[in-house]
């Protein structure tokens, strides 16, 4: 949102933009301008630098939340359904990575202005004229407050990365026990399949040692076992053949019926 001044804060705003894919880049040392690589193109001045860089550093900041929330906004709604699976271990792993991107980022920026710091107090060290003196030493000063601001950027990002790991580590808990439970389940089952089949194989086994007899005296011995699948391979010969014979018959009434009627 843009604003020409805080009073306007009170009324409609002149525009918006969405920071999830805004450009962020500082023109000079009051000037910064936001844009979405397409229409939208917002020029903005601050009164001065310190003010600048802590809307730029804040905007920052809040980009790669944005990011981060859109990416993980329908995980958050199937995080109950998909307990225990892998699609949450790498939301997990993913909310981390994005921790650390913030955490990457404020490190980014110390590195900058703990460098531009280091150099203005190296020139403050050099300057011997006393107008000289007064100017970098007001510049040190605008530095040095660039470089709080992004320290307690750096400390924010630290406190949510450990807030969120000391989170994700309760969830890695019950995940694992998840995986554990269903690990004993699962042996719990193979092993009561294996008691079934040793009880199975046993009566098998018992079953083939003794002659059962029906009712028409017959002994079912492993001869007329033979003589039984024989009799149903010829069953099953003669319905296939009996088959072909209709499909001959069909044809060849067919080729009858269209010799005596050309």
């Amino acid at each position: 949102m843009k604003y020409r001044n805080q009073a306007e804060m009170a009324h409609t705003c002149r525009g918006s933009i969405s920071l999830h894919g805004a450009l962020i880049h500082t023109v000079d040392a009051c000037t910064f301008v936001i844009s979405n690589g397409g229409t939208q193109t917002f020029h903005i001045k601050a009164s001065s630098e310190v003010e600048r860089q802590s809307w730029v550093t804040a905007l920052e900041l809040a980009k790669a939340k944005a990011i981060r929330n859109m990416e993980s906004e329908e995980e958050e709604e199937q995080a109950d359904e998909n307990a225990g699976s892998p699609e949450e271990w790498s939301g997990v792993v993913r909310d981390l990575q994005n921790r650390l991107g913030d955490l990457q980022t404020c490190a980014d920026l110390i590195g900058k202005h703990a460098a531009a710091l280091q150099r203005s107090l190296t020139e403050l060290e050099t300057t011997s004229e006393p107008d000289n003196i007064m100017s970098m030493a007001k510049i040190v000063n605008e530095r040095s407050t660039l470089f709080k601001i992004a320290s307690n950027a750096m400390m924010k990002a630290c406190s949510e990365y450990l807030q969120t790991a000391q989170t994700q580590g309760h969830k890695w808990t019950r995940l694992l026990q998840h995986e554990r439970e269903q690990r004993q389940r699962l042996q719990e089952m193979v092993e009561t399949l294996a008691q079934q089949h040793s009880k199975l194989e046993a009566a098998a086994n018992a079953h083939a040692h003794r002659p059962n007899l029906d009712y028409f005296g017959f002994i079912w011995d492993a001869s007329f076992n033979r003589i039984l699948q024989i009799l149903w391979q010829g069953i099953f010969i003669f319905r296939h053949f009996n088959i072909l014979c209709r499909k001959f018959h069909v044809q060849w009434n067919f080729c009858r019926l269209s010799c005596w009627h050309p």
